[in-house]
């Protein structure tokens, strides 16, 4: 017995019904008024900087450039307009923007081509699953790496069945935006790239021509930034911030899809789960074309070969935490939706779908805790930062070893550079106070600043609690990455 497409059609409506109101919901939610993520102020600081600029000052991070020159096109559009003053609600829309473009795909493109239950489900798990829901409202790059990496697996599929210019060209294209948006979204796009080959050369090797053309056309495009690249490993080789791997790390990674590495139960109740669904629909793929079952190895490949290839590198130097793994989350989601799709009969859809509603509802089971986490973790430093950045009788310690975080408040406040070297991102020191208002210290100047400014508020910020044993601070906000200090 089959089960009836139109009971299938109105899950999938349900499914794209709700994540519109997913999509409202991320529009007011009160993240969006709010920094919440440290890597956000590093953000916020490089866009003070020329257009023309930009590029060379990322490359003295470990990120690609892509993410940043789209929010500087944004901060010289707000600029011209007169509404600079509203630059972080429209930071964090411009991070919701991909979900909009996942929405209408998935109720256009993917509705037309695999039913609305692919569509549906699809669109909805994009917005649930693990920290997603979260990246949707931050000033990073990872809802559009996300947005890039599903866009080239479905140009996959659209290669595999038509092998027309347009579907090569926009795998390409987005392959490619994909690699210059975060480069854990390029180590899925190379699993898609390396699985494409094995299809073609074991089905029709006539078209691999198409697939060396493809290769080489993004390798081209992405030769400008590989200097930068290269330079980038160098730095990170030398030490990064990244703990290293542990096994509950490798248990978070392989349930990421689901919830973040911090639910290891649920985790650990995600990856059963996932298994058991996997295994179940094994029975339908004698059922499936050639092309459907190479199709959804592929999306697979790309999940779990990310974290393969990601921890056998952190092996040697840790690179790599959960967050990275949002691209390929995604394509995993898809593959699910796709599968669930696919599957007519009555009693297999039954049990598999419920099997993914399992999964869903583990996702959504920790999307409060994982919305508590981020706000008690960080809503006391953009508390911080608004008490300085209103007081004019206040002073602030900013330790060069933060790289470039929290320079944007330089301009609202009176700003100490300790201990700075000769060159930051590139620029001699000198050369950034075009860009920004800061005046530099050493350690042994500090004493002699809290004495003449004994009538100011005085704050240090610094890697940890223990500054120096001379100088009597309070933590006001201790995490393991910063700590806020004011001084006694």
């Amino acid at each position: 017995m089959t089960i009836n497409k139109e009971y299938k059609d109105i899950i999938g409506t349900i499914f794209l019904a709700l994540s519109i109101v997913m999509l409202g919901y991320m529009l007011i939610s009160p993240f969006n008024q709010m920094i919440i993520h440290i890597d956000e102020y590093f953000t916020l600081s490089v866009l003070h900087f020329p257009i023309t600029d930009l590029a060379y000052v990322i490359s003295h991070d470990v990120h690609p450039p892509l993410h940043y020159l789209l929010l500087k096109v944004v901060t010289d559009i707000l600029t011209i307009l007169g509404l600079e003053s509203n630059k972080i609600f429209i930071y964090k829309l411009m991070s919701i923007v991909p979900y909009a473009i996942i929405l209408i795909i998935s109720a256009t493109k993917i509705k037309n081509e695999y039913g609305y239950l692919t569509a549906g489900l699809f669109a909805f798990s994009m917005a649930v699953m693990s920290e997603f829901l979260v990246y949707y409202s931050i000033i990073r790059m990872y809802s559009w790496a996300m947005l890039f990496v599903i866009l080239t697996f479905i140009y996959l599929k659209d290669v595999m069945d038509k092998n027309d210019t347009k579907s090569w060209a926009l795998l390409t294209i987005f392959s490619v935006l994909a690699a210059y948006t975060h480069y854990f979204a390029a180590i899925p796009i190379v699993c898609i790239y390396v699985c494409l080959f094995v299809y073609l050369f074991m089905n029709d090797k006539e078209k691999l021509k198409y697939w060396i053309i493809s290769a080489i056309a993004g390798i081209i495009l992405f030769t400008p930034w590989l200097i930068s690249l290269i330079s980038q490993v160098s730095f990170v080789s030398e030490g990064y911030w990244i703990p290293e791997l542990t096994i509950k790390n490798l248990i978070g990674f392989l349930g990421y899809f689901v919830t973040s590495s911090r639910n290891l139960i649920t985790c650990i109740f995600s990856i059963v789960i996932f298994a058991v669904f996997i295994l179940y629909s094994l029975r339908k793929f004698g059922d499936m074309d050639r092309t459907d079952k190479f199709y959804i190895l592929c999306g697979i490949i790309a999940y779990f070969g990310t974290i393969v290839i990601g921890t056998s590198v952190s092996i040697v130097r840790p690179i790599m935490v959960d967050r990275y793994l949002l691209p390929s989350a995604a394509v995993l989601w898809f593959v699910i939706s796709f599968i669930i799709g696919k599957i007519d009969a009555k009693k297999e859809f039954i049990i598999s779908f419920a099997l993914v509603l399992l999964l869903l509802l583990a996702g959504i089971s920790q999307i409060s805790s994982s919305n508590e986490f981020w706000a008690t973790n960080n809503m006391d430093k953009e508390a911080f930062f608004d008490q300085i950045s209103q007081d004019n009788n206040s002073i602030v310690i900013n330790d060069a070893r933060n790289r470039m975080f929290y320079m944007e408040y330089s301009n609202c406040t009176e700003m100490y550079l300790l201990n700075p070297p000769s060159e930051l991102y590139g620029y001699n020191l000198s050369e950034l106070h075009d860009t920004y208002e800061f005046k530099e210290i050493s350690k042994d100047e500090i004493p002699k600043l809290i004495e003449d400014n004994q009538d100011k508020n005085i704050y240090i910020i610094t890697k940890n609690s223990k500054f120096d044993k001379h100088i009597k601070t309070k933590p006001l906000i201790e995490t393991k990455n910063v700590c806020f200090l004011k001084v006694l």
